[in-house]
């Protein structure tokens, strides 16, 4: 037998291995130790539980909430004697500090009506324990301001003095609505007046209907020149589909920051809007593809080319 040169250089006892070593664990039987009978160790297998009702568990939980027709009709004596608008034992008379609400407040598109979006942390809202996010204004120092619009309302808040008594509603506004007497409103018709080069047309839509797709469908061309091709299809991308809404624009939804620098960048009057994001909720007379000082927008003479 050959014996490798580097095994010359060892002494005679390293080259024989010892007959008592112990051998290393298999991985095998390093991760699943073996149980008493020696056979592999299997962990033990969880009883599977159906879930019962409470009732047949023998515990019956926590009790329904029983109502109090007493002390919910105290409440609307209580609101009452106070000025509240609403007799309803989910209204309640709030005092915040004018300027200092701690409320976020919001509206939907038709800015009429005005409910709690938000709770500043730390707010005197919050403090108090009677607001909650989605409750509905109601009154301000006993004026009614449930069917008022946005600004109103906004309006009549900043013009109380140190201290304002708020009413609110716990629920949505058609529960408001049905609390004072009122139904939902269904959505009713507006006319679109439209003035295309001195023809002069109506177009009968649904409140809330978009003022582009109204047009549109009608037959009515919204763009100048070549966007006639290029616009994109009412995706609010192009910012071509200019119209002048001369007439009932308190009918129509709000101006957003992203419109209106679009419109000044392409010269054109204040009362000009895009139509592809405005809603009509009325009646209102508008005048397609107005004259203005810029080109349309992406042209050298918007101010805003490519």
């Amino acid at each position: 037998m050959r014996v490798p040169w580097w095994a010359l250089a060892l002494p005679a006892a390293a080259l024989v291995a010892p007959t008592n070593a112990p051998r290393p664990p298999s991985r095998r039987c390093a991760e699943t130790p073996p149980g008493r009978d020696g056979a592999r160790w299997q962990p033990p297998k969880q009883k599977k539980r159906r879930w019962t009702p409470p009732s047949k568990r023998g515990d019956k939980g926590d009790a329904p909430p029983v109502a109090d027709a007493a002390a919910d009709l105290a409440r609307e004596a209580a609101g009452i004697e106070a000025g509240a608008v609403v007799a309803d034992p989910r209204a309640s008379l709030v005092a915040l500090p004018r300027g200092a609400t701690g409320v976020e407040w919001g509206t939907d598109l038709s800015f009429v009506g005005v409910y709690v979006r938000a709770l500043l942390p730390g707010g005197a809202a919050e403090q108090s324990g009677a607001v909650a996010p989605g409750d509905q204004l109601v009154a301000i120092d006993g004026d009614a301001v449930f069917d008022a619009t946005f600004d109103a309302a906004m309006a009549r808040l900043a013009a109380v003095d140190a201290e304002a008594r708020l009413e609110f509603f716990r629920g949505d506004r058609t529960e408001l609505l049905a609390a004072v007497g009122r139904s939902q409103a269904a959505p009713g018709a507006a006319t679109i007046t439209v003035d295309d080069r001195g023809e002069r047309r109506e177009i009968v839509v649904e409140a809330g209907a978009n003022l582009r797709d109204a047009l549109v469908k009608d037959g009515i061309d919204v763009y100048r020149g070549t966007t006639a091709w290029t616009n994109c299809a009412g995706h609010q991308m192009c910012g071509t589909c200019i119209v002048d809404v001369v007439g009932g624009a308190a009918a129509t939804n709000r101006k957003s920051n992203d419109e209106e620098g679009t419109l000044n960048l392409q010269g054109c009057e204040p009362s000009c809007r895009l139509s592809c994001v405005t809603f009509v909720y009325g009646d209102v007379e508008v005048r397609v593809r107005p004259d203005r000082d810029g080109g349309f927008f992406g042209s050298a003479t918007s101010g805003s080319a490519w």
